[in-house]
């Protein structure tokens, strides 16, 4: 759903005719939509930085597209690493969608080092099955 814009952001309800509030639950500055709660909003930013060093390499801020199509067509990563660049997008997506969600529902919030302690954890989780997954945990070992 993240991928070709279809979570239910506040811009979206609203165009539906829900009388939400427009504000981001993560930064409480900007109006939510698709695009400013992923790549717009400096707290998801940050933690998506954090754990992918390598994005700020762009110019502006890359869409979800445009980070998939990186790892993708990157010269510079093998197999295994371009597995772990897109593992970490989508366990970021799902972690700050879920925080936006608890924010938005139940007025409690965790910081961004807790968040970004848990999508290491959950990465971490996931690639110790893997073939090769000693040098990919050293690539982790900062985070």
């Amino acid at each position: 759903m993240a991928v070709i814009g279809k979570l239910k952001t506040a811009d979206i309800l609203n165009s539906r005719g829900m009388a939400v509030p427009i504000t981001c639950s993560l930064c409480q500055t900007f109006p939510e939509n698709h695009n400013h709660i992923f790549f717009g909003c400096e707290f998801s930013f940050t933690i998506l930085t954090r754990m992918l060093p390598e994005l700020n390499c762009f110019l502006l801020r890359p869409t979800l597209p445009q980070i998939f199509e990186f790892y993708e067509h990157s010269v510079s990563h093998n197999k295994l690493e371009k597995d772990l660049g897109c593992l970490t997008v989508s366990c970021v997506i799902y972690h700050i969608w879920k925080e936006r969600n608890i924010r938005r529902f139940s007025n409690l919030s965790t910081n961004s080092v807790k968040i970004i302690c848990n999508i290491s954890y959950a990465i971490r989780l996931k690639i110790s099955r893997w073939k090769g997954k000693d040098t990919l945990l050293r690539r982790l070992s900062g985070i």
